[in-house]
């Protein structure tokens, strides 16, 4: 059976909204690590920040997997169609919020006129993003990450190669997992 937009919105909006408030919850410990790790070292913010992002891309690869997982069981028994590319669709809606901000951030810093709207989805930007506040603190330039537009374009990639890559592991298979007792009931 083929889905269309409508059923995959529908079957697959628990996963792309749970990778989004996923992305929400670990960043607020991000940022509360950051804050911590900031009066230390600015090594240990960059440090905290890479863990925070792995932290993420795990939680994102987990999910996926085990959708990829449930949907192969459908797919063996003739009642889904195969589609690899789930999980990269799972992660550009999650992405979708983010995507608007850094889009805007990205036209508001075009215009002289829109430095408070830019201003306002930098500050928005950061807050969901706040896994990669350690990193956008880094020099390039003379210009740290976090003003450059396309740091926040480039931000969504990570997720959408392990969402990617999650559910295709699990649709097909390459890592079975053995089901635990509350699996089985």
């Amino acid at each position: 059976m083929k889905m269309n937009f409508k059923e995959f919105v529908k079957y697959y909006s628990y996963g792309f909204v749970r990778i989004f408030v996923d992305q929400i919850a670990i960043a607020l410990f991000a940022v509360a690590v950051a804050t911590g790790a900031n009066g230390m070292s600015h090594t240990l913010v960059i440090a905290s920040s890479v863990f925070s992002v792995l932290f993420f891309l795990f939680m994102v690869a987990e999910l996926t997997f085990r959708q990829g997982t449930a949907d192969s069981e459908k797919i063996a028994l003739g009642r889904f169609k195969k589609n690899n590319l789930t999980g990269l669709y799972m992660g550009l809606f999650a992405n979708i919020p983010n995507l608007i901000l850094a889009l805007m951030y990205a036209i508001c810093r075009l215009f002289e006129a829109g430095n408070g709207a830019a201003a306002f989805a930098n500050v928005a930007m950061k807050l969901i993003y706040g896994e990669y506040l350690g990193l956008l603190t880094i020099e390039v330039g003379g210009r740290t990450l976090g003003l450059n537009p396309i740091s926040f374009f480039v931000m969504m990639v990570p997720a959408l190669l392990t969402a990617f890559i999650g559910y295709y592991v699990g649709v097909n298979n390459i890592i079975v997992i053995k089901p635990t007792k509350k699996d089985l009931e």
